[in-house]
């Protein structure tokens, strides 16, 4: 069922061949904190036709969406110029470009992982579609639109050429996200309160259940400190 917040965004396609849209997903990673190195290598997938992302925008439906835009243009100015979309294909799938200007208020990745790796997790292959690196603007987070994102994103999964019957992600340990010692390096890295709302329980309100956790990534601050990131391995059933 989709959710009662999913009016409130639209998702457009990331084009990895544009720069202007590389060099956004660079600023959104920068601004999250997690991954911004990893994005020339989210290029080459995305040339083999592997994993793909697309902006989150607000939907012209919304009555605030200008307000909106510009609390968050207010905190990442360097995100204040529009982009275009320009993507040409998706998974290798042509698509036209409607050209249409857009300012992208976040992102989310759809992915679909080896099969052999999704059997030693015990997971449904070809059928689980995995949700990677879903990002809503600090400046925006508690309105819905992360809800909205991932209502969107999954009922994207479920079409051609995916064709998803199981959802799956991976998140910070709940454990891990309680500890004070982790709160308190995410606010100095992040540079922004950290939600009292554990990453794992915000995808339990989204109906995924926890089925394994592992020792996770390494994360490393801006001191170079490395910091173990406890992860647990998460599901939907949606087909």
């Amino acid at each position: 069922m989709a959710s009662k917040h999913a009016w409130k965004v639209e998702l457009i396609p990331w084009d990895h061949l544009n720069p202007d849209h590389v060099e956004r997903m660079y600023d959104q990673r920068i601004a999250c904190g997690w991954r911004s190195d990893e994005v020339p290598g989210w290029v080459e997938s995305a040339k083999r036709g592997g994993r793909i992302f697309y902006w989150i925008i607000f939907s012209d439906m919304l009555p605030e969406r200008e307000e909106l835009e510009q609390k968050h243009t207010d905190i990442y100015p360097k995100e204040s110029s529009p982009l275009e979309d320009t993507a040409s294909e998706v998974r290798l799938v042509p698509r036209q470009p409607t050209s249409r200007k857009f300012l992208p208020i976040g992102h989310v990745a759809l992915d679909i992982h080896d099969a052999d790796d999704d059997a030693q997790l015990g997971l449904p292959s070809p059928g689980t579609v995995w949700i990677h690196q879903l990002y809503i603007s600090y400046a925006l987070q508690g309105g819905g639109l992360g809800t909205a994102a991932m209502s969107k994103v999954e009922t994207l999964a479920t079409q051609e050429p995916m064709n998803a019957t199981t959802m799956a992600l991976d998140t910070m340990s709940k454990d891990m996200d309680l500890s004070p010692e982790h709160v308190e390096i995410l606010e100095r890295e992040l540079k922004s309160p950290v939600s009292r709302i554990t990453k794992e329980e915000w995808y339990e309100r989204q109906k995924y259940e926890t089925y394994k956790r592992s020792s996770g990534y390494i994360y490393k601050s801006q001191d170079g400190v490395p910091i173990p990131l406890p992860v647990a391995y998460m599901k939907k059933t949606i087909g």
